[in-house]
C-alpha cells in the first residue's frame, strides 16, 4: 500500500507565511486590545483612584496575548472572597471574620466576585477572530 499526499509543501508555505513577518504577533496584539479594552470598560472600582482598572495592560509574549493586571487585590475583586466568592475558586472555609484596620473591628463574611477580566475574554470571541483575521491580512 503507497500514499501520496499533494499539496502539503504549498500548506506548510502558506502557514510559515502567516507567522512570518509579524502577522501572528500583530493580529496577537489586536486580540488583546479587544479584551484589555473590554475589562477596562467592565472593570468596577473598588476604591476611588481607579488603580485596578489603569493597572490593566495587554502585551505580546511570544505565541500568546497575556491580559491582567499586577495589582495584588485583582485576584478577589474577580473572583470574591470567603463564603459569597466564587465556588470553582478557593476560598476560606469560614463564615464570619474579623480584622483590625484603621483603629476599628470589622467583621465581614467575604466580598461577591465582580469578574471582569474573564468575562472580558468569554465576550469577545467573536471580536477576537475578527482581530485574527484582520491581522493576518494586514
Amino acid at each position: 500500500m503507497q500514499i501520496s499526499i499533494e499539496g502539503v509543501d504549498g500548506v506548510i508555505n502558506a502557514l510559515q507565511n502567516l507567522v512570518s513577518g509579524g502577522k501572528l504577533q500583530n493580529a496577537l496584539a489586536m486580540a488583546g486590545e479587544v479584551v484589555r479594552a473590554d475589562a477596562v470598560m467592565n472593570c468596577p472600582s473598588p476604591d476611588s483612584t481607579g488603580r485596578l482598572k489603569g493597572s490593566i495592560t495587554s502585551t505580546v509574549e511570544g505565541d500568546s496575548a497575556v491580559i491582567g493586571t499586577n495589582v495584588e487585590y485583582a485576584p478577589y475583586v474577580e473572583f470574591g472572597t470567603g463564603a459569597q466568592g466564587d465556588k470553582s475558586v478557593a476560598h476560606t472555609t469560614k463564615k464570619h471574620w474579623t480584622y483590625y484596620s484603621g483603629g476599628r473591628f470589622y467583621t465581614t463574611s467575604g466580598h461577591a466576585p465582580q469578574p471582569f477580566l474573564v468575562p472580558a475574554l468569554k465576550n469577545n470571541i467573536p471580536q477576537i477572530i475578527e482581530a485574527f483575521k484582520n491581522g493576518f491580512t494586514n
